[in-house]
């Protein structure tokens, strides 16, 4: 127990080193290059339209014998390093083509033994009448447990995910004849939703949805013939469909969401109920309770890999905290956006 007791007490003070000394803690990225070159490449040069919420930061990763909290930067600016991509990737007979890397999400974080790689993106091909048409695009995670060191293996892992990305499309053309202006694809978030009839369809169709991509292709995967509201709230404890003639209680478990009488309902695991979300300028928000750690100043996005998509977030204690959250149109994954008071 003395020595429980010891270990505690230096666990404790590691964490205050870590929290005191992680602003001055400094990691940087640096996208490894190809060495090997491409057959065919029609395109010499890559644009970056980088749309991230942070622009500043590449995630934390821990550093150290303290394994302190890092963090990382990128050693040069991302323009720079994915055209050094493109750039070694191309042989001498390269094509003339640009392209253009809309970015969404690049971030690293690393917990424990394992580390984590989040990407998301669109890439464009410019047509020669100047106007561009989407070429790929890319919602990847990576959960890596390391064998040895946790950072250098994740970093790793992260470059050759987006050398591979830039490799694998810069031998092909567009498909699709669809054509957007530059200043379109520069606000390309409006263009997508309005593909997706999740968020342009006058009327949603009632059901229970599997997962995020039913709901957002409006596909219902059952039927549901009733619901039990949890008393007055906007918040639905039971469904049911019925079968045979016979009604019987559908499993909340494995649902992403429902639409009943027209309206949005998601699911949530915590909770274990469905809670109503609103339409807000053109993206779905609702209210629901997360785990937040209190000793840390800042929520910290880790996988939580929900049945809606890519990659969620989880936090890691007590106490369970109400969050107002809007659904990421990308993937369906909860994007937490501020604490809200908790009435009870």
């Amino acid at each position: 127990m003395k020595n429980y007791f010891k270990r505690l007490i230096f666990s404790f003070f590691l964490c205050s080193m870590a929290m005191i000394s992680a602003q001055k803690q400094r990691e940087e990225f640096t996208i490894g290059l190809p060495t090997k070159k491409l057959d065919k490449s029609y395109y010499k040069t890559i644009k970056l339209l980088d749309r991230r919420i942070d622009t500043t930061s590449l995630g934390t990763v821990r550093k150290g014998l303290l394994n302190n909290p890092a963090n990382l930067f990128a050693s040069q600016p991302l323009s720079n390093q994915f055209q050094d991509v493109l750039n070694n990737l191309n042989g001498e007979n390269a094509e003339n083509g640009t392209l253009v890397l809309y970015l969404r999400q690049l971030s690293f974080a690393e917990m424990a033994a394992h580390g984590y790689f989040y990407f998301q993106a669109f890439l464009f091909s410019k047509n020669e009448d100047g106007t561009y048409s989407l070429l790929d695009q890319a919602n990847q995670a990576i959960d890596h447990k390391a064998k040895s060191d946790v950072t250098k293996e994740i970093l790793q892992k992260g470059s050759e995910l987006l050398v591979d990305f830039i490799a694998t499309n810069v031998s092909k053309k567009p498909q699709s004849d669809q054509h957007y202006t530059y200043e379109q694809i520069k606000d390309f978030e409006g263009i997508a939703k309005e593909m997706i009839s999740l968020f342009h369809s006058p009327e949603l169709k009632d059901g229970a949805y599997n997962d995020y991509e039913s709901l957002k292709n409006q596909q219902p995967n059952k039927e549901i013939s009733r619901v039990k509201f949890y008393g007055n709230a906007p918040k639905i404890v039971r469904i049911y469909e019925t079968v045979n003639g016979e009604e019987k209680e559908i499993r909340k478990d494995g649902i992403y969401a429902i639409i009943y009488k027209g309206e949005l309902y998601i699911y949530l695991s915590m909770e274990n109920l469905f809670t109503k979300a609103e339409k807000k300028d053109n993206d779905y928000y609702f209210v629901g309770k997360i785990k937040a750690n209190p000793n840390l100043p800042n929520l910290m996005p880790t996988p939580a890999f929900p049945h809606g998509g890519g990659i969620g977030v989880s936090f890691t204690a007590n106490p369970i905290t109400p969050f107002e959250m809007k659904i990421d149109y990308f993937n369906g994954d909860f994007i937490p956006i501020k604490e809200v008071e908790n009435k009870r």
